[in-house]
């Protein structure tokens, strides 16, 4: 489990790089690839990305309850 820089507990999750275009926009759950509805989805909070140099964050999302 990784934690954040507010001291909280991380869920793992998939690579970036695996990750699909829909995934990566949070239209659809990191975990299992559906399709988010509102009232159903749970944000994972931001997460550090680096690459190329470059400092950012992304905001991955997940259905719930089913995998959040």
């Amino acid at each position: 489990m990784t934690v954040g820089a507010g001291g909280q507990a991380l869920a793992e999750l998939p690579r970036v790089e695996s990750l699909t275009d829909r995934q990566r926009r949070g239209a659809d759950c990191v975990f299992c690839r559906r399709e988010l509805v509102t009232g159903h989805v749970i944000d994972l909070g931001p997460r550090p990305l680096g690459t190329h140099g470059v400092k950012a964050h992304w905001f991955p999302r997940a259905c719930k309850p089913r995998c959040a």
